[in-house]
């Protein structure tokens, strides 16, 4: 249509992305594959209509720091690419019912992006994105108010966690093996105790407090859990952990038959007390994390992600 003489036409103002996302990347993760990542998200952006804004960690407990100021900075959302480490700390910035995330797995266990079936290319998330596709599942608090999404393991895997701390760089999954070994000669723990909700057990040596049914790659030690049903599921192994026993529990635990090993018990509480008469180390959702004693207690539907 022709305007009158002497009178502009008015400009197109640009169409503005409804959904702005935000990208915590760990950049040595996967051994730099993060970071190569980075360049499909200019194209998950054209596609599903959104604005992405990218941040790179730069040191340990960083993404918590990004994380945190995502919600006041105007974002929708929250993309974490990384291991198990980046993934606890965006869960931690972003707090109990925060902004949605999407994973996006780079690690070398990478058990929540598993167990929500993430994918590791970005394309694959256009239409979760477009549809705004959310789902929820439940968190864990320990005492100090740190969130775990996965589980929390008193004994023999937080002195295999310990270990692998004190090294440098990047781990591969072979190093695993003779660090699990080694980690057998000072993990003979026989006084934790548990205490929940309605069962009080003594002379534990190992136990995990469980939101999810998978352990690592294929073992299931908690294997009746559920993600979104607002209990832990705890596991107690009641025999010293030796080569021989340890066999026998990766072996049932891969078959997913951890119920048919005498020397455990199963059980499901909202929340659940830890201590020892010793120094016992912990792993929170892979990573070291200090010594018991400690209580958690579980917050149903506190994280929100993308589903596929």
């Amino acid at each position: 249509q022709r305007l009158p003489r002497g009178v502009a036409r008015p400009k197109e103002q640009p169409v503005m992305p409804d959904r702005r996302l935000l990208v915590i990347a760990n950049p040595i993760s996967g051994r730099g594959h993060a970071k190569r990542l980075l360049p499909h998200f200019a194209e998950l952006a054209s596609a599903a209509d959104v604005e992405i804004e990218i941040k790179l960690t730069e040191h340990a407990g960083h993404g918590r720091e990004i994380a945190a100021n995502a919600a006041a900075s105007g974002f929708d959302a929250v993309i974490a690419v990384g291991g198990d480490g980046t993934l606890n700390e965006v869960i931690n910035g972003l707090g109990p019912h925060g902004l949605p995330m999407m994973v996006i797995p780079q690690g070398t266990g990478n058990v929540l992006a598993k167990e929500i079936r993430a994918s590791r290319k970005v394309m694959d998330y256009i239409d979760a994105v477009k549809h705004w596709r959310v789902a929820k599942r439940d968190l864990g608090r320990l005492q100090d108010g740190r969130l775990f999404s996965c589980f929390v393991g008193a004994g023999f895997d937080g002195q295999c966690t310990r270990a692998l701390a004190e090294r440098d760089g990047a781990i591969h999954i072979a190093q695993y093996v003779p660090i699990m070994w080694k980690a057998i000669k000072h993990s003979d723990f026989r006084t934790l105790k548990v205490d929940a909700e309605d069962q009080q057990l003594d002379s534990v040596n190992y136990t995990l407090v469980s939101i999810t049914p998978e352990y690592g790659g294929p073992m299931w030690l908690t294997g009746k859990a559920k993600p979104d049903d607002g209990r832990f599921d705890v596991l107690t192994v009641h025999e010293r952990v030796t080569p021989l026993s340890l066999v026998k529990l990766v072996s049932f635990a891969m078959m997913r038959r951890m119920g048919h090993v005498n020397s455990t018990r199963f059980f499901r509480t909202k929340k659940v007390r830890v201590t020892a008469d010793e120094e016992v180390p912990i792993q929170v959702d892979g990573d070291f994390a200090g010594f018991l004693p400690i209580e958690a207690e579980v917050l149903p539907n506190a994280l929100s992600y993308f589903k596929r």
